[in-house]
């Protein structure tokens, strides 16, 4: 009786473990990454800008900001992380497009965003020229399987900072994309220092090495480590941990969003014409508004095609 006790008692025991560790095992992989769709970037962002179908790219977005928009210039700054420089947005939508996909600088209607599927501390390429640092985003159709320091982007898209400034938390201040250092864009020595993605192994840029940037900075830089969390709202710095919202993305279309009618040629690769800030959000409220077919952005719908116009 006593040893039939005594089994009793270790199988309880060992039950009560067997399920306290399958529990715990559940939420430490509850936590490992979360997941959304296309729609969530459509739907998040649409409050903060215009989703247009363009003509080559599908769906595109624009934030709607007043005054001049550059991105990974304009209301950030750069961290070093452990998987190189990350850029850090001021911005409450920044979690998506400065990690996520690739821009374009159209002549009317300004910066657009591409939204893509791979979360990188930033899709720049990076280079230097004499005492400056040099970084400019990438653009869609770059092959990010293979590392592309051979592409250069065109001369207006690149920033430029003193290499002792890289770190400043008010970059866009120290920033110095003069006529002189554009006219010399060939001179500049793109960083080939890659690594991989984690989801599907593409190549980014991590930008200079911390030893070198150190060289010229009067501040001891302290790397910056980085954690994935689950909700928009978890996003935060405690000291030098980072924690990141950096979803896996699955897909459809905007509820909503605008349309060249006449799908009119890109002014992406012309030459360069300076159109206002505020000119280019006019040329976007003038694009009619469609909205998509319900069944287009239900769960497990399809994007793109169709949509009926509102005006």
């Amino acid at each position: 009786m006593e040893r039939i006790k005594r089994v009793t008692v270790l199988l309880m025991f060992l039950m009560i473990f067997m399920g306290n560790f399958s529990i715990t095992k559940a939420s430490a992989q509850v936590g490992v990454s979360a997941s959304i769709t296309y729609q969530d970037f459509y739907d998040n962002l649409s409050p903060y800008g215009t989703w247009i179908e363009y003509p080559g790219y599908g769906h595109v977005w624009r934030p709607r900001l007043e005054g001049e928009f550059r991105p990974y210039l304009t209301n950030g700054y750069w961290n070093y992380s452990d998987d190189g420089w990350m850029w850090t947005s001021n911005y409450n939508w920044g979690w998506a497009p400065f990690h996520y996909g690739s821009w374009i600088d159209d002549n009317d209607y300004g910066w657009l965003w591409i939204p893509g599927y791979e979360w990188s501390p930033a899709w720049v390429t990076w280079g230097y020229i004499d005492d400056y640092y040099a970084w400019a985003p990438l653009r869609p159709g770059i092959n990010i399987g293979i590392r592309y320091n051979s592409w250069r982007p065109e001369a207006n898209a690149w920033n430029f900072v003193q290499r002792g400034y890289i770190n400043d938390r008010n970059i866009e201040s120290r920033i110095d994309n003069s006529d002189i250092n554009r006219r010399n864009v060939g001179r500049i020595n793109v960083i080939d220092n890659f690594n991989n993605t984690k989801n599907h192994n593409y190549y980014y840029s991590k930008g200079p090495e911390l030893n070198d940037v150190q060289k010229y900075s009067s501040q001891r830089i302290q790397p910056v480590s980085v954690r994935s969390v689950n909700k928009i709202s978890d996003a935060k710095f405690n000291g030098n941990q980072a924690d990141v919202f950096k979803p896996n993305v699955q897909t459809p279309q905007p509820k909503e969003y605008r349309r060249f009618d006449n799908q009119m040629n890109n002014n992406v690769n012309q030459e360069r014409v300076s159109v206002p800030a505020n000119q280019q959000r006019e040329n976007i409220e003038r694009l009619p508004v469609y909205r998509a077919p319900e069944s287009s952005f239900r769960s497990g719908g399809g994007g793109g095609g169709g949509g009926e116009r509102r005006r």
